[in-house]
């Protein structure tokens, strides 16, 4: 394959499938608009993204940057009245037993490096402006330096973002899945109030009324904390994003707790109108991926695991064509768009149950069945591989959720009531 690949965007999903095109021995001009390291936010992996990273050559990479382990996730109501933990471990084995936080501008920036030393070209600073797309291959028309220049090559990846390149350009259908649009608020703190012990490097997540915020330790200093509410609840007021974040920690025993001394290291930033997925994600010679192809509300930490897949699963599609000179054919698109929807529906489901008070009170049951435990693990994990019997424990759970919004069967939770428990319980602690 003479002519290169060309990939637009330099995220985790552009850096994964250019690795893994580039070690595979095919051409790949990456166009990145941006000079890494750069802010962004999505900084909790999931363990079953670890596989992805075995598989483009950048794990060992990854485990030595020094970046903050994660062995769970918890969750946990914003009165100090309901506490649940989840420990990978439970349920699965190494390598999947245990992740990382990362700090994106330093994680991005050794994935784009890694990809570079994989073998593939990088050209930073330039910014896609058109696209056609030809029998034999694709030309893409971009912006350097205040120059034009035009790329061409066989295929082209499309993993520019939440503000996709061929979406604009080819004017793409999209949905919002039924979820109701949520906007984010977040800045990285210091002094934080931490989990004592092994549970230090968890993320948390403190459920509200209306929504929720995380807490991810970056390191022994900084903690990623956001706030996520319905985009409306900003909409109808008259104070900015910063003022709704302060006035919900001062109303929260919970929030209060864990941010009673801490102090902003980064200003407060914004990302509106969450969740969406583009209703075709391949072309006869171009793919979407990443959050080019969809974006969902972070709840469960499952950005970075999708876009990782999703450059792979790209990455794969080109691989299978070998020298066919021909593009995908009509079923070959259908097949990597129900891949990646398959993938992502997963989340949706589990997003959807986080959302509903009565299907939420399952997910925080304080002692479930050890099947359904496992289904949850599996499921926060991100896992990729439902085999049978796995598939089963998660319909059941899904099952379970669905009857408790008829008929209680997991203890009531009280979402609103601020009596709470006292700061120094094991619960706050």
């Amino acid at each position: 394959m003479s002519d290169p690949v060309i990939i637009v965007g330099g995220g985790p999903a552009g850096s994964a499938a250019a690795s893994l095109l580039a070690r595979q021995g095919t051409k790949v001009v990456l166009l990145e608009k941006e000079t890494f390291p750069r802010f962004h936010i999505g900084e909790s992996l999931l363990p079953f993204a670890n596989r992805v990273l075995v598989r483009i050559g950048a794990w060992e990479k990854i485990k030595n940057a020094g970046f903050m382990i994660k062995p769970g996730a918890e969750f946990v109501l914003s009165n100090g009245m309901s506490f649940r933990r989840f420990w990978f471990a439970d349920s699965l084995a190494e390598p999947y037993d245990k992740t990382f936080q990362v700090e994106r501008a330093k994680f991005d920036a050794l994935l784009l490096d890694h990809a570079k030393d994989s073998g593939a070209t990088i050209l930073s600073g330039a910014t896609a402006r058109g696209f056609r797309e030809g029998r034999d291959g694709v030309e893409v028309d971009c912006e350097r330096a205040g120059k034009r220049e035009r790329v061409e090559g066989r295929w082209l990846i499309d993993a520019t973002g939440r503000e996709p390149f061929l979406s604009k350009v080819l004017n793409l259908p999209r949905t919002d899945l039924g979820i109701p649009k949520k906007m984010a608020v977040y800045a990285h703190f210091r002094n934080v109030r931490r989990n004592p012990g092994r549970a230090a490097g968890n993320i948390t997540v403190v459920r509200l009324p209306n929504g929720w915020f995380w807490f991810i330790p970056l390191d022994e200093e900084k903690t990623s904390v956001g706030m996520v509410r319905p985009l409306s609840e900003f909409q109808d007021r008259k104070s900015g994003p910063r003022q709704l974040f302060e006035e919900t920690v001062r109303k929260s025993r919970e929030l209060r707790f864990r941010l009673e001394k801490a102090e902003a290291m980064s200003p407060y930033r914004t990302t509106a109108d969450y969740t969406y997925r583009l209703e075709r994600l391949a072309g006869s010679r171009w793919l979407a991926a990443g959050d080019a192809a969809g974006f969902l509300d972070p709840v469960f930490s499952s950005g970075v695991t999708v876009a990782l897949e999703g450059g792979v699963a790209a990455a794969e599609m080109i691989l299978r064509q070998g020298d066919e000179p021909n593009g995908l054919s009509a079923a070959e698109q259908r097949e990597f768009t129900q891949r990646i929807h398959s993938f992502a529906q997963r989340f949706a489901e589990m997003i959807r149950i986080f959302y509903d008070d009565r299907a939420f009170e399952v997910l925080m049951t304080p002692h479930p069945p050890p099947a359904m435990k496992d289904a949850i693990i599996h499921l926060l994990a991100g896992s990729t591989d439902l085999h049978l019997s796995l598939w089963l424990r998660i319909k059941l759970f899904y099952l379970l959720c669905g009857i408790q919004r008829h008929l209680r069967l997991a203890p009531a939770l009280d979402f609103r009531s601020n009596a709470g428990l006292p700061a120094n319980s094991p619960v706050s602690t």
